[in-house]
């Protein structure tokens, strides 16, 4: 949970320190209409898997009053346009289960579901 309103500004400033991060922001002349959050993810081979390099898109967010107008299609073309750029061959994201809606706009973009995480409470 926050701990305060400004929770978030020390959380993009560090973002911002790492060279292999790299946001982008939707706005019109009102203001931001959403962001997306893209990191650079290099993993080397070890005796357990191969070596990885991709686009992890670890947050995309839109205003609701803007859901439906292209801004998250125009945010995940830029983070497109950022992976050719850093030619990494594939790109990367997480999503709540629950997030049904968000699951349909990826898979009209192109995205495969590859993965299934579990957890359990103890």
């Amino acid at each position: 949970m926050p701990q305060s309103a400004d929770f978030a500004v020390s959380f993009f400033d560090e973002m911002l320190a790492d060279p292999a991060v790299s946001i982008f922001i939707a706005e019109d002349n009102r203001g931001a209409l959403g962001y997306v959050l893209c990191k650079l993810v290099e993993r080397p081979e070890n005796s357990f898997t191969f070596a990885m390099r991709f686009l992890l898109v670890d947050q995309i967010s839109v205003r609701p009053a803007a859901r439906g107008h292209g801004v998250g299609t125009a945010l995940m073309k830029q983070a497109e346009l950022l992976a050719k750029e850093l030619a990494v061959p594939k790109m990367q994201l997480d999503s709540w289960e629950f997030n049904t809606k968000a699951h349909s706009f990826f898979e009209r973009l192109g995205f495969l579901k590859f993965d299934h995480r579990f957890w359990r409470d103890i």
